[in-house]
Formats: C-alpha cells, structure tokens, sequence
C-alpha cells in the first residue's frame, strides 16, 4: 500500500474498471485509501479486480454495470453512496468502437460506439453531479482521447466524434458545477497498452503507429493514465478544472 493516502476514506467511483485502464487507476484510489466501486459490466472481471484489491488491504465493491443504461448507471450510484458514502470522485471511463472507414461504418455500429463511448459519460455524470452538489462538491475526470482532439487514421470516425463529444461536455459540465466545487476534466490518452488495444494491433503495429504519432515511440502505460486522474482528481489540482490532459507522447505535435 502506497504511504501517500490522498484518498482516505473518500468514496470513489471508477467505471470500465475491469481492465487496462479502469482497473489501474482503480487499484491506484485504492492504494491511497480510496473507498472505491468497481463499475463493469463484465461480472468475471470486476469481480478480480475488486479482489484483487481487497488482497492487498485496499476497500473496494464490485457493482455490475452497463454504463449505457441510465437504470442501471443510477443504481450503481447509489449502491456505492451506501457502501462507501456519498461520491466524492469519479472516474468515468468506459469507452470502445467498431472499426470500419466512415463510409462503410453502419448506422448500428456507429450508434454503438456513440452509446459506449460519449452516451457512458453522460448517465455517469448525471446521476454523480447531484450526489456531490449535495454533499460540498467533488472531482470528475471523464476518459477522451486524442483522438477527439487530432486526426488519428487508426481510429474510426465514430470513436473520434464521441471523444471530441467527451472533451466537450466534460469543459460544459466545469463551467456549470465550477459555483457547486465540482472540477470537471478529462484525460486524453494516446495510444495505450490496454487489452483493447492489444485486441486490435499486433505489438509491431502499435510500435508502428507510436513512431509515427508521437514524438516518443511507445504506448503509453494504464499507470501513467492513472497518475495524472489521481492528480487531477487531489487536492493538489484544486484549481484545474475544465482543462483536456493530454497523454500522449507529445501525440499532438508530432509530425
């Protein structure tokens, strides 16, 4: 367990947890004495991940979840205001696309990706907002990507508009809840050594496109993803609010 305990007793929630990036940042609140919710909607994996916590001290709820759902999103949050308190930080990152070139991505495939990957967000914060306007306020950092910010060939039209819709609603939510002290930013990763992303390239693939997107060759870490949440989402960010964190490898200005 980590000694900086930044998170003691704080009720945490942390969607898509059940891998790669969820699941770091995750087992980083917990570390640092987060009460944190496993919010995923396969069972078999939040269930290890939450475990897995527990084995090593930390405290953690697994709560099965489909993230584009609003019953099921509203549930979650009130199951992890009763097992842990009201919320106090969120992590919403559930995010995923079919591939396929704009035009011969489907209506259904896109509206897919839009509901996993910008609608997830939406319901999160709906239901999370009036639980910290209620309770003095509280931190959200939503999961874009920098793709949403730059053109990005490896990822679908579909993925890059519903991230671009995550930096943007994650800026509107800032500027309305900054008067509740609720800070509001997102994180935009490049491309990261999740199991997704393994799922989809092979490790030459990856090391191709790091080399040609950001200015250093290789995917970035799920714990480098989770140290800049942790941050954002303590104390110590207590003025950054509203603001797209890249991290990327220099991904934006690589040529």
């Amino acid at each position: 367990m980590s000694s900086n305990r930044r998170f003691e007793g704080r009720s945490v929630i942390v969607t898509g947890a059940g891998s790669g990036i969820g699941e770091a940042t995750a087992r980083a609140f917990a570390a640092e004495g987060g009460l944190v919710t496993i919010a995923e909607l396969d069972g078999d994996k939040g269930r290890a991940v939450c475990d897995a916590i527990v084995a090593d001290g930390g405290k953690a709820r697994f709560v099965e979840t489909d993230a584009t759902d609003e019953a099921s999103v509203r549930a979650m949050v009130e199951a992890a205001c009763a097992a842990h308190g009201p919320v106090r930080h969120a992590f919403n990152n559930v995010g995923a696309a079919k591939l396929g070139s704009l035009e011969e991505l489907s209506l259904e495939d896109w509206n897919w990706t839009v509901q996993i990957s910008l609608t997830s967000t939406f319901l999160a914060m709906k239901h999370e907002i009036p639980v910290m306007k209620a309770n003095g306020g509280g931190t959200i950092v939503n999961t874009a990507s920098m793709s949403g910010r730059i053109f990005t060939p490896s990822a679908p039209a579909s993925y890059s508009a519903a991230k671009a819709g995550v930096i943007h609603l994650s800026h509107y939510a800032s500027c309305t809840y900054a008067r509740d002290n609720i800070r509001v930013n997102s994180v935009l990763p490049g491309l990261t050594a999740t199991p997704q992303i393994a799922s989809m390239f092979t490790l030459e693939q990856q090391a191709e496109v790091a080399s040609h997107h950001q200015m250093i060759h290789r995917c970035v870490q799920p714990s480098e993803i989770a140290a800049a949440v942790l941050f954002l989402s303590s104390d110590e960010a207590a003025m950054i609010t509203g603001r797209g964190i890249e991290i990327s490898g220099g991904g934006a200005h690589a040529s």
